[in-house]
């Protein structure tokens, strides 16, 4: 087996992000104000957040102080500020704006953001998007 090529594809494909531990917030509802139509920027309308931050948790683990972790209860605090204040017309550039906030302040490896927008499509249960970045 070729381990230089082998290594190459891992890494290229992010497969060792999946051996990475992860901390995640799951179900965080934002009532926002978003949406391209006048309709939709008249009221807040619900988004459901799930969002993954893969990071080395191992001093976290060992240490058990909360400096050394991914502090998602501040995660989740900047995240609804976020998305209250930047009130954008696309759900895909509020996701980018919280995965950048995400990498930049808390430092994980990478994030995925997923956000659902249960209220957008009458006939479907929700619609979104998810997104990853490193």
């Amino acid at each position: 087996m070729n381990w230089a090529l082998l290594g190459a594809y891992e890494s290229k494909y992010h497969y060792f992000e999946s051996d990475m531990d992860k901390v995640f917030i799951s179900g965080l509802k934002v009532q926002a104000v978003i949406g391209v139509y006048g309709w939709e920027r008249e009221h807040a309308q619900p988004l459901i957040f799930d969002i993954t931050m893969a990071s080395d948790l191992k001093l976290a683990g060992q240490s058990d102080d909360l400096d050394d972790a991914i502090n998602y209860a501040a995660v989740s605090e900047d995240i609804i500020s976020l998305t209250k204040a930047l009130q954008p017309k696309l759900i895909e550039r509020l996701a980018d704006e919280v995965a950048s906030m995400v990498l930049s302040k808390y430092g994980p490896k990478e994030v995925t953001v997923k956000i659902s927008k249960p209220d957008a499509v009458p006939a479907a249960g929700c619609v979104g998007v998810e997104i990853t970045r490193s």
